[in-house]
């Protein structure tokens, strides 16, 4: 029992944590435009924190500390904080192209929801619900930060679902857009094919040795140059998360940017997450747990996430 208490403290996702070696700066997740003087575009240092969300600020503003801090590690690859933000800036601009399409008009800024409850409210002005099927990996980190960057609404879908079950929960979030991984595309087709979304895959992430070999030689100091930050205000939904549907079909609960800022604030401050963290991650990224806890609040903090799939 011993040996498994010394295993799950160093290795469990809240416990596990050493210092590196090189100093990390600005590692606190109180961050001011100010010191973020070149590398940060000014439409993201300037936006207040009710008009855009302050988790994808927080990721982008970590680029000034260190362009190359690794922030997520997965399939023995290594991708830097910087590559995550200009891989989610690419899939903002393919959403707001979809955005702009005939095909999606009428469904982009209004959405009318119901409760747990099965009450109904009144319809909602947030952006296109964009559903994200991936693994836990680079690619469904920048297909959130992406969707949020265009003013979208994530819905993580369960790679487990039947197509049955894939239909319904696209069908009750009004999923507009799907996007997948290479993997995971003949199933997602099919799938798209019986809605009215709209399909598209999700570009992969460079890895930090991708990166290296395609600009060596070249000027490596390229700016981030994003488009236009779509206004989010803070009561604007953000997720739309799927109960695990015991006691009858799954359950959309919808999560704005405000509660999503509190939550991964109030882990952030509890747990003392700092940029020289390191985590590890196993588990599933379309429930709470695995998104918030365990990877939107150390990013938020500028810790570093191994993602492990498997483990024998």
């Amino acid at each position: 029992m011993a040996t498994f208490n010394t295993f799950f403290t160093q290795f469990s996702p809240f416990k596990y944590r050493f210092h590196l070696i090189y100093p990390c700066h600005y590692c606190s997740y109180h961050f001011s435009s100010s010191i973020f003087p070149q590398i940060i575009p000014h439409s993201y240092s300037t936006l207040s924190s009710n008009s855009f969300t302050d988790v994808v600020k927080a990721v982008a503003k970590q680029v000034s500390a260190d362009s190359n801090s690794i922030a997520v590690r997965a399939d023995k690859k290594s991708y830097s904080y910087r590559q995550l933000i200009l891989s989610a800036q690419t899939i903002s601009s393919l959403l707001s192209t979809a955005a702009s399409n005939s095909t999606l008009e009428g469904k982009q800024r209004e959405h009318s929801s119901v409760l747990v409850d099965g009450s109904k409210v009144s319809a909602s002005h947030d952006g296109i619900r964009v559903g994200i099927v991936a693994k836990p990996s680079a690619e469904f980190v920048v297909g959130v930060l992406g969707t949020w960057l265009s003013g979208g609404v994530a819905v993580p879908l369960a790679l487990s679902y039947p197509e049955a079950e894939l239909l319904h929960v696209m069908n009750d979030s009004d999923v507009s857009m799907i996007l997948s991984t290479e993997d995971h595309k003949e199933l997602m087709q099919t799938v798209a094919s019986k809605t009215a979304a709209q399909f598209s895959l999700i570009p992969p992430v460079p890895s930090i040795t991708d990166d290296y070999s395609e600009s060596e030689g070249s000027d490596d100091s390229k700016s981030l140059n994003a488009p236009e930050a779509a206004l989010i205000e803070g009561e604007n939904a953000a997720l739309v998360i799927y109960t695990s549907g015991t006691t009858g079909k799954p359950k959309g609960v919808i999560h704005t940017h405000r509660s999503v800022l509190a939550q991964v604030q109030m882990l952030t401050e509890a747990w003392g997450y700092s940029c020289s963290d390191q985590f590890l991650h196993c588990l599933p990224l379309h429930h709470v747990h695995g998104l918030f806890n365990a990877l939107l609040a150390p990013l938020y903090a500028g810790a570093s996430v191994s993602i492990v799939t498997a483990i024998s």
